[in-house]
């Protein structure tokens, strides 16, 4: 049984690195380095989209309400210009905070 090298002598055992894959030491790697996108990149980049989905929920809203109250563009361009104010409330609270 000499033969047979202990795990705990150190001349003995393999690199701690050999047992990974390449993928994980490449993780590791990227963390060390901190996250891509800061804290207010995540809010700026959904913004587009919260813009987008308050024009186009104030455009159909108002649609709707013009078939069923029978007054064409009426509804439709009130609902258009509460979505425009909505989104611009939106845009400038979002930035206020990195003012």
């Amino acid at each position: 049984m000499e033969d047979d090298p202990s795990p705990s002598d150190p001349q003995r055992r393999p690199p701690e690195h050999w047992g990974e894959s390449s993928d994980h030491r490449a993780e590791s790697s990227d963390a060390d380095h901190g996250p891509l996108l800061g804290a207010g990149a995540v809010g700026f980049l959904t913004l587009g989209v919260a813009v987008a989905v308050s024009l186009a929920l104030g455009w159909a809203i108002g649609y709707l309400v013009d078939g069923w109250a029978g007054t064409a563009p009426v509804f439709t361009l009130l609902g258009l210009a509460f979505g425009i104010v909505v989104a611009t409330l939106m845009t400038v609270n979002r930035v206020r905070k990195y003012l």
